[in-house]
Parts: structure tokens; C-alpha cells; sequence
């Protein structure tokens, strides 16, 4: 099932994302696939090449999705401490956080990079050792599962892959949808899709990707859908 996702500055006014992942550009490769893995997670994230179109206003952007988003990913790879621009938005994600008096920010570490000073006094989640149990505690951090239930789930489960992932989340109580575009939307509507309560679209993967009528990146999407999650 798909939930449809507007990523646009004035659609983001009205529905603030799950999760700003802040990262070094020369580590956009490792984010990236974080960001595209949490999208079958049901976690709305905002991610800079996904998000600002050509004539946006950067700053403006950028500052809108750090005071409005849920949390804030801090994704500590091999390039961070190079970027002034991951610096900056750590340094706002931190004023937000004393201003809100809530945990707002949360430590990604995907590489051997030192610690912040900022941060070291911060639990971090440690996806170098174990990818998928990461990325299932965050997506249950997220959705507010409790710690107890997500931990149980990852012991039961061990998850080791995407479709193992979900078989956690939903071992603990929580059942993901894929986070998708309006486009990619309509194009499932029209590919045999049917609609199903508010922005939710049910539909069947096989069939998407044996529509001529679908792109090739919706049919990567689908395949995906087939081999790695469902």
C-alpha cells in the first residue's frame, strides 16, 4: 500500500516531515540509500536532492525542514566533519532542541568519524555494525513504538534485509506503507491501483511492473517492492 507525499515548500507547510537527514554531499551515496530504505518504512524524509527545486531559495528550504520536522538525522559519515553546511545545520538542530526541551536531534553513525563535541553526550544508533537492527530502531523510534516492543521484534526476527525489516516493525506492532510521490501515485491509479482511505493507494507490485505503461523507475520501484520487501 502507498501513502502519497507532497515535496513541496508549500505542501511541507502544511505536512512537516518524519525525519531531515543533515550529511556531508561526499557522503550523499550511503544517505541516500538510508533515506530510500526508511521510504518503505512509512518515514517521510526529507533529503535535499529530493526536495529543493531548481528557483527555491536554499537557505529558506533548509530552514524551513529544520524547524518543522519531527527529528533530525545527524548522519555521521566518513566526510562530516569537512562540511560547514552539515556543521551549520547541526548547530540550528541544536538550538531547536534547547528551545523545544524535547530529543529531537538523533546520532547516525556510518563511519569511523569523530563525535561531535555537541554530541557526545548522545546515544547514537551504530549502523556499521548492524545495518537492518538500525534502521529498524529508527523507523520505530519514528513511530513511536515502544523500546521495549522494537527490541523484542528485532530478537524474534533478527532482521537482516529489507523484507526482514518490515517483518520486525510489523512483529511489533506496526504495519509500513510505502512513502511515494502524487505522480507516482496517479501512475498506480492508472496502472490497475485502486484507492483506499485519504492519500492511500492499495495496488499489486507484480501488476505495476508488468504495465507497458509505467516508467522504468516505477518498474525498478515495483521490482524492488517484489524482491526486497513483500
Amino acid at each position: 500500500m502507498v501513502i502519497q507525499v507532497e515535496r513541496t515548500l508549500e505542501a511541507r507547510s502544511r505536512k512537516a516531515p518524519d525525519l531531515f537527514l543533515c550529511h556531508s554531499s561526499r557522503d550523499k551515496d550511503v544517505v541516500r540509500v538510508l533515506a530510500e530504505n526508511l521510504s518503505f518504512c512509512e518515514v517521510d524524509v526529507w533529503l535535499d536532492e529530493w526536495e529543493i527545486q531548481i528557483g527555491n531559495s536554499l537557505y529558506d528550504s533548509i530552514t524551513q525542514a529544520l524547524e518543522t520536522s519531527k527529528f533530525i538525522g545527524i548522519s555521521l559519515g566518513e566526510n562530516f566533519n569537512d562540511s560547514t553546511y552539515a556543521s551549520d545545520e547541526m548547530k540550528q538542530s541544536l538550538a531547536r532542541e534547547r528551545r523545544s526541551d524535547r530529543v529531537i536531534i538523533l546520532p547516525l553513525l556510518f563511519g569511523n568519524v569523530e563525535v561531535p563535541a555537541f554530541l557526545e553526550d548522545k546515544l547514537y544508533l551504530d549502523f556499521r555494525t548492524n545495518y537492518f537492527h538500525a534502521l529498524s530502531r529508527l523507523a520505530a523510534l519514528i513511530h513511536e513504538i515502544p523500546k521495549q516492543h522494537i527490541e523484542e521484534a528485532i530478537r524474534e526476527v533478527q532482521p537482516g534485509n529489507m523484507r526482514t525489516t518490515i517483518l520486525t516493525l510489523r512483529f511489533a506492532g506496526k504495519e509500513p506503507y510505502v512513502i511515494m510521490s502524487p505522480d507516482d501515485r496517479e501512475a498506480i491509479l492508472a496502472a490497475g491501483g485502486a484507492e483506499y482511505m485519504d492519500d492511500r493507494v492499495r495496488f499489486s507490485p507484480e501488476r505495476i511492473a508488468n504495465n507497458p505503461s509505467v516508467s522504468l523507475r516505477l518498474k525498478k520501484k515495483m521490482e524492488r517492492l517484489i524482491n526486497e520487501v513483500w
